[in-house]
C-alpha cells in the first residue's frame, strides 16, 4: 500500500475509534450528571416498604444490579448504601467507586471533614471508622459537597423502609419480594433540552460511527486489493496474501486502540471505566478489520487462479 493510502487509512481509523471512546466518555459523564442531578437516584427508583427476599435471591443466583440507600438521619445527606452488582458509577470527582460487598468504606462530599491516619482518610460513623474511598460530585463544587454515603452491609435493613434503584426500574420488582413501592419525586434532570437530546445523540453517534467504520474497511480494502491482486498473480497463495494485507492494518489498528483507551481513560478521569471505553475504542477499529478482510477474501477467492 502506498504510504498516502496508509496515512489515510490510520486517519480512518483513528477517527471512528476515537469517536466511539468519546461517545462512551460522554455517556459516562452524561450519566454521573443525571444521578448528580436525583440526588443519587436514577428516574427508576423507588421506595419499598421492604425487600426483604434480596438475600434469597441472591443466593438463588439472581443477577441484580444497582443500590439500595437508607438515610441515617432526616438531612437526607448522610445515607447508607448496599452495591449490588455492577450498577452505573456514582458521580466522584477523585478516588474510586465502592463496589459490591465491601464493608467499612465510605464516599464523602468535598466540604465534608475527615481525619487522616497514615495516609488514609477516615470518617466515623456510630463508633465505627470508615475508609474514605472518594469523593463526590462531577466536581468539587457539585450540590454532593455535603453527603456521605457509607457501605456497610449492617447499615441497610432490607426488612423496613428503603429505597431501591436497580436496573430495569420497578417492572424488574415483580416478583422479587417486594411490597409498598412508590415512585419518587424531586429530581432536578430531565428538565433541560439536552437532557432529552442526549440520549438520541449518542444512539445516532454510535449510528454513524458503525457505518463510518464499515465504509472505512471498504475504502481500505480498495486500497489494498491492487497490491493484494499483484501478489496472487505472482503465485502467493490467497491465504498468505490475504495474511500480508491485513496484518499492517490490525496492527496500527491494535497501536491505535492503546493509545485511544488510555485517552480515554485520561479524560473521564475519576468516572473511568476501563472494560466500557476500551469495548468502544475497539469495536470501530475491528469492524474496520473485518470488513476489510471480507471484501479482499470475498475477491481472492473469486478470483482465477
Amino acid at each position: 500500500m502506498a504510504q498516502r493510502n496508509l496515512f489515510l487509512s490510520v486517519m480512518l481509523l483513528s477517527l471512528f475509534s476515537a469517536l466511539g471512546a468519546g461517545l462512551s466518555v460522554y455517556a459516562a459523564v452524561r450519566g454521573a450528571v443525571a444521578l448528580e442531578g436525583g440526588n443519587l437516584r436514577s428516574a427508576t427508583a423507588v421506595k419499598l416498604d421492604s425487600f426483604e427476599n434480596l438475600d434469597g435471591l441472591e443466593n438463588a443466583g439472581v443477577e441484580v444490579s444497582g443500590r439500595l440507600l437508607t438515610d441515617l438521619d432526616d438531612s437526607g445527606r448522610f445515607r447508607a448504601v448496599r452495591t449490588l452488582g455492577h450498577p452505573a458509577p456514582l458521580p466522584i470527582h477523585e478516588g474510586r467507586q465502592i463496589r459490591e460487598g465491601e464493608e467499612g468504606v465510605a464516599l464523602i462530599g468535598d466540604q465534608v471533614g475527615a481525619r487522616s491516619d497514615h495516609g488514609r482518610q477516615y470518617i466515623d460513623y456510630d463508633g465505627r471508622a470508615f475508609v474514605v474511598v472518594g469523593r463526590l460530585g462531577v466536581r468539587a463544587d457539585s450540590g454532593l459537597a455535603h453527603d456521605v454515603l457509607l457501605q456497610d452491609r449492617g447499615l441497610v435493613d432490607i426488612d423496613g423502609p428503603v429505597l431501591v434503584d436497580i436496573e430495569g426500574g420497578i417492572e424488574s420488582l415483580d416478583g422479587f419480594g417486594t411490597t409498598g413501592a412508590t415512585s419518587i419525586d424531586g429530581r432536578t434532570d430531565q428538565r433541560t433540552n439536552i437532557d432529552y437530546v442526549s440520549p438520541i445523540l449518542i444512539v445516532c453517534g454510535w449510528g454513524l460511527t458503525l457505518v463510518g467504520a464499515s465504509a472505512s474497511g471498504l475504502i481500505i480494502a480498495n486500497f489494498s486489493r491492487p497490491v493484494a491482486t499483484l501478489h496472487y498473480q505472482l503465485g502467493l497463495r490467497r491465504m498468505r496474501v490475504l495474511l500480508l494485507a491485513i496484518l499492517p492494518i490490525a496492527l496500527w489498528a491494535a497501536a491505535l486502540f492503546v493509545a485511544v483507551w488510555s485517552i480515554a481513560l485520561a479524560m473521564a478521569g475519576a468516572l473511568r471505566s476501563p472494560v466500557a471505553f476500551g469495548a468502544s475504542a475497539a469495536v470501530p477499529l475491528a469492524l474496520c478489520v473485518l470488513v476489510l478482510a471480507g471484501v479482499l477474501g470475498g475477491s481472492l477467492w473469486r478470483s482465477e487462479p
